[in-house]
C-alpha cells in the first residue's frame, strides 16, 4: 500500500466515525467532564450530540467511579475541586459555579448520578433560596418551581436530596424536608417530580440525626435515625418508608457510635460507624444488603501505618474520656467495578487528615497518593 493510498484510508476512516453518531457517544463517554466541555466547541454536530439527553444518558450509565470530589471552602461559595479520575487525589483546583449569574454565588448541595443539586447561597432565609439542578458535563441547568402552595411564613427547610438513576429513567426527584404545619416536633416530605413538573406531599415523619445527610441509592432515600440505632429508609416511587437496623456496635460506656460515613457509591450503600470505646486505628466499612435487611462488613480499614506516617493525625489535647483520638474525615467510597466478585483493586476510601487528602486502597491496606 502507497503512502497515498494509506492516507485516503486512514482520512476515509477518519469520516466514517466523524459521521457516525453512535461510534462518537462510545468514543466521548469514556472522556473526562472537563475534555467534553472543551469538545463541545469542537463543531455544531458535536455540540448538539454532547448537550443531548440521549448523550447524558449514555454517559451516566458507563460511569463505573465518581470522577472528583468537591470541598466547599470556609465561608465562601467556591470548591476545592479533587479530581478522581484515573490518578485519584491530585492536587486540588479551586472552582466556582458560573452556570448561572448570581451575586451572591452558588453552593454545592448534593451530587447524584453526574447531576448536581445547587441553590443559591443568599443568607436572607431559606424560602428565598432557588433551587437548581445542574449537568456539569452539558453545562446544562434547570430552575426548580417553588411549591404552588407556600404560605406567607414557609416552614423551614431542613434537607434536600436529589433521587436520580439513570439507568431506570431520565427523569429525577427532589425530596425537600421541612417542618411540619401541624406539630413543632414532626416533619414532613416534599417531593418535586421533574416528569410531572408538579409538587407531592407526604405524611408526616419523625425526626432524623441529620435530614441534610440523605443519601440516594436503589430507589430511596436515606437518612440515620436520631438515636444513631436504625436508618429511615424512603421509597421515592412507592412513596413508603421502611425502617433498617444498624449494625451493632459494642460500647462499654453506652454511648451513640459515631457515624464517620454514609454514602453511596456504583448502587452500593456504605456506612462507617466507630465506637468511642474502642480505637479508631481498626474499622469496619458496611454495606447494606441487597434486600435492605440490614449490613454486613465489607471492607476492613487498618490505619495504624497511615497514623505512623502521619502523627498529626493523633489529637494532642484530647479529653481523658475521649477515645476519639485521631483526626480523619471520610470524604468516600469509592468501589471498583469488580465489587460483586469480592475486592477489587481499584476499590478505596478518600480520606481528609490535617493539611491533606489521601487515598487508602482496601486491597492493600494503605496506600497514599499525594
Amino acid at each position: 500500500m502507497g503512502e497515498l493510498e494509506f492516507l485516503n484510508s486512514r482520512t476515509g476512516s477518519a469520516e466514517l466515525i466523524g459521521y457516525n453518531d453512535d461510534i462518537l457517544v462510545n468514543i466521548l463517554v469514556l472522556l473526562p467532564g472537563n475534555s467534553l466541555l472543551r469538545f463541545r466547541n469542537v463543531s455544531k454536530q458535536w455540540f448538539s450530540l454532547i448537550s443531548s439527553p440521549y448523550f447524558s444518558r449514555c454517559l451516566n450509565q458507563s460511569l463505573i467511579f465518581p470522577s472528583a470530589i468537591f470541598l466547599r471552602m470556609r465561608n465562601k461559595p467556591k470548591y476545592h475541586f479533587l479530581s478522581l479520575y484515573k490518578n485519584p487525589v491530585r492536587r486540588p483546583t479551586v472552582r466556582s459555579f458560573t452556570f448561572i449569574d448570581d451575586s451572591a454565588g452558588i453552593r454545592l448541595l448534593q451530587s447524584c448520578n453526574g447531576l448536581l443539586l445547587c441553590c443559591s447561597n443568599n443568607r436572607i432565609g431559606e424560602y428565598d433560596r432557588t433551587y437548581y439542578i445542574y449537568n456539569p458535563t452539558t453545562n446544562q441547568y434547570t430552575i426548580l418551581p417553588k411549591p404552588g402552595n407556600r404560605t406567607p411564613n414557609p416552614n423551614t427547610v431542613f434537607g434536600v436530596t436529589l433521587a436520580f438513576d439513570p439507568s431506570k429513567s431520565v427523569h429525577y426527584k427532589v425530596v425537600f424536608v421541612r417542618s411540619s404545619e401541624t406539630t413543632s416536633h414532626l416533619y414532613r416530605l416534599e417531593i418535586y417530580s421533574s416528569e410531572a413538573h408538579l409538587w407531592s406531599f407526604s405524611s408526616d415523619i419523625p425526626k432524623v440525626k441529620n435530614f441534610g445527610q440523605g443519601g440516594y441509592c436503589c430507589g430511596a432515600v436515606h437518612w440515620i435515625m436520631n438515636n444513631s440505632r436504625s436508618l429511615l429508609r424512603f421509597d421515592v416511587h412507592l412513596e413508603r418508608f421502611q425502617g433498617i437496623p444498624l449494625p451493632n456496635i459494642q460500647d462499654d460506656w453506652d454511648q451513640q457510635p459515631k457515624c464517620r460515613y454514609f454514602g453511596e457509591c456504583g448502587g452500593y450503600m456504605h456506612l462507617i460507624l466507630t465506637s468511642c470505646k474502642h480505637s479508631t486505628r481498626q474499622f469496619d466499612a458496611y454495606e447494606m444488603k441487597n434486600d435492605f435487611s440490614g449490613w454486613f462488613a465489607k471492607y476492613q480499614v487498618d490505619l495504624n501505618a497511615l497514623i505512623s506516617t502521619y502523627p498529626e493525625m493523633t489529637r494532642s489535647h484530647s479529653h481523658p474520656l475521649d477515645w476519639d483520638y485521631h483526626a480523619f474525615r471520610v470524604l468516600a467510597i469509592v468501589v471498583g467495578e469488580e465489587s460483586k466478585q469480592g475486592l477489587s483493586p481499584s476499590s478505596f476510601i478518600v480520606l481528609h487528615i490535617p493539611g491533606k487528602a489521601i487515598t487508602y486502597s482496601f486491597k492493600d491496606n494503605f496506600h497514599i497518593t499525594p
